[in-house]
């Protein structure tokens, strides 16, 4: 006879099993999501933006290369680079002997014009003699009359040739329009030179002007700059004023950069072409602009193909993701105009990893 199982025992087994049964059924716990640590940034206009400073090159408004007229052999260079010249001053020559048979050609066929009109003034004098006494015609006297008034016109067109041949014989001797310095030779005696050829460069020192490349970084700040200073290695107490006059809208294929070119203004004394230069804003230049804000490039994130920031409510401690424009980058910040306001708090650490309304918690302020 089988033994009889203990009640004891079977409603202890029971209990059991009613309780796995709850566990099991209940819902897993809801998962909290924790408060994440970030690090801040209190935004505050330029902040962390260093001033603008530019280098520069001193050079002439105005440099022009002179070349001869017509074709020829160098015969003569009166000046070297570094030269100082002023308006009229007698840069080069050609050798004459191309030009000066051909002039003499014209002045012997002037000449020679000269006499047929001569001639044939003489004729229609005879003629019309003659015809006052009735032995020739009135068409004997037109033709003549005809035939002096193309031998004018060659002798018309004789003068012409031979003012033409004296020109070139002026333009062999090279001279200079305006005062300036010899900055280049680019011929040597003996060189046979085509027409227009480049032989000597002459800047002018009249009017001198710096020339700045701009990154890109700063374009957007240097256009609404109009007034300068100009620091010199030799005059750095003296500061020159300059004006903007131009700023080349296309970038330099090789270096990125835009080329600035600032006229100088009242006493240049000290300042020589070619020398280096520091340029800077006036001071108040630019005060009109909209605050710029400098961020560290961690602050950003993109959304959308646009630039956002992480901006912490400071009564809820949540994050909220707004648009920024931006105006240039640093080398390790990046500069924002727009969509942000003075004291803000920018998240600047794990940012690509917040959502909207995420609670957080500021680890560190960075100002």
């Amino acid at each position: 006879m089988p033994p009889r199982p203990n009640p004891l025992l079977r409603a202890a087994l029971m209990l059991s099993a009613a309780a796995l049964l709850t566990a099991c059924a209940k819902a897993p716990p809801e998962k909290v999501e924790p408060i994440r640590p970030v690090l801040t940034v209190v935004a505050e206009p330029g902040s962390g933006g260093a001033p603008l400073v530019l280098p520069g090159e001193l050079r002439p408004r105005v440099e022009t290369r002179y070349g001869f007229r017509v074709a020829g052999k160098l015969a003569e260079r009166r000046v070297s680079v570094g030269d100082r010249v002023v308006a009229g001053t007698v840069l080069a020559r050609l050798d004459p002997q191309d030009v000066r048979p051909a002039l003499d050609a014209q002045q012997a066929q002037l000449e020679a014009a000269r006499t047929d009109l001569r001639l044939a003034q003489l004729e229609l004098g005879r003629v019309r003699a003659l015809r006052e006494r009735n032995y020739v015609s009135q068409a004997q006297v037109d033709r003549q009359q005809a035939a002096v008034e193309a031998a004018q016109a060659r002798a018309d067109a004789a003068q012409a040739q031979l003012a033409q041949a004296r020109n070139a014989a002026e333009f062999q001797t090279l001279k200079a329009d305006v005062a300036g310095v010899v900055t280049a030779v680019e011929a040597e005696v003996g060189q046979v030179l085509a027409a227009g050829q480049a032989v000597i460069r002459v800047a002018a020192t009249a009017e001198k002007e710096v020339l700045v490349n701009v990154p890109e970084r700063d374009l957007e700040r240097v256009r609404t700059m109009r007034a300068w200073q100009v620091e010199l290695p030799g005059r750095a107490e003296r500061p020159i004023q300059a004006r903007l006059r131009e700023l080349s809208p296309l970038a330099d294929p090789a270096s990125r950069t835009y080329a600035m070119r600032l006229t100088l203004q009242g006493d240049t004394a000290g300042a020589e072409l070619g020398m280096s230069a520091t340029v800077r804003p006036m001071p108040g230049e630019g005060a009109a602009q909209a605050p710029v804000f400098v961020l560290p490039l961690s602050a950003l994130h993109a959304r959308d193909r646009q630039p956002h920031v992480w901006i912490v409510d400071p009564t809820a401690s949540t994050v909220r993701s707004v648009p920024v424009r931006t105006a240039g980058f640093l080398d390790e910040s990046v500069r924002v105009v727009e969509g942000i306001t003075r004291g803000d708090r920018i998240v600047t650490a794990g940012a690509n990893l917040l959502t909207p309304g995420q609670k957080v918690r500021i680890a560190e302020d960075a100002r």
